[in-house]
């Protein structure tokens, strides 16, 4: 099915171009931030918790990893003679390539762009002088490696479940949407408390984790975004990508 590139990259991205400036410039990062350090005497006191570092930073590193590992052991059953999984080669695929191309573009930008994690910052006991993204650090601090959001990347690549159903199964579809949102959201809201990432680093990290989705369905659904007629779908019978 074809995709509306007024609903699925003009109105999302500008959407989230108006929740990242409230949140950078305007200083809802900090607002939030400034929520979970209680001073230099307790600084990030969820830093280590259980359940911020265990459940959902070390966790939902794994649970993405079951995910990026099922698809492939599907991939590779699929090319078996007596697969059952031959019509999900190519969701699989996809989805692999998303979460691949998701978490290492994220990577990639980390690396290489100069932005440090909230308690690197002397507002939360560090000692690089905060700047809006908008401002280059001084060059006299050592490179920061904060931005964006590495650990919700792999939630937010989920995304990606949405356009497998989209066209053929409307209601999985936003469930797919749903569930990559609020996965994303629990791993931003985990890094938060810890002071390891802004909000606003997140919201940068899912606009790139939703192009990636979209991009990569029109190269692997390419029949269905640009079909000769109107009814492919993505079950393909004979395991053909």
């Amino acid at each position: 099915m074809k995709i509306s590139y007024t609903r699925h990259i003009v109105l999302p991205l500008l959407f989230l171009s108006v929740l990242f400036l409230l949140f950078d410039p305007l200083g809802l990062d900090l607002w939030c931030s400034d929520r979970f350090y209680f001073g230099p005497q307790l600084g990030w006191k969820y830093k280590h918790s259980w359940w911020a570092e265990q459940v959902i930073h070390k966790g939902g590193r794994y649970l993405i990893l079951c995910v990026a590992s099922s698809c492939l052991l599907i991939i590779a059953e699929s090319f078996s003679p007596v697969s059952m999984f031959k019509r999900y080669r190519r969701p699989a695929l996809y989805l692999t390539l998303c979460i691949g191309l998701s978490t290492g573009s994220v990577a990639l930008g980390k690396a290489t762009i100069n932005r440090h994690c909230p308690w690197d910052y002397s507002r939360y006991g560090g000692s690089v002088n905060y700047t809006s993204i908008f401002v280059a650090p001084a060059v006299s601090y050592p490179r920061g490696h904060g931005f964006p959001a590495g650990h919700a990347s792999g939630a937010f690549s989920l995304v990606a479940v949405y356009f497998v159903f989209y066209g053929h199964r409307p209601v999985w579809a936003r469930r797919g949407l749903t569930l990559g949102l609020i996965l994303g959201s629990i791993f931003t809201f985990g890094q938060l408390v810890r002071g390891a990432h802004f909000i606003s680093h997140s919201i940068v990290t899912l606009a790139l984790c939703w192009v990636i989705s979209m991009v990569v369905y029109c190269f692997i659904f390419k029949k269905e975004v640009f079909p000769a007629s109107t009814d492919l779908r993505w079950e393909n019978t004979d395991g053909e990508i």
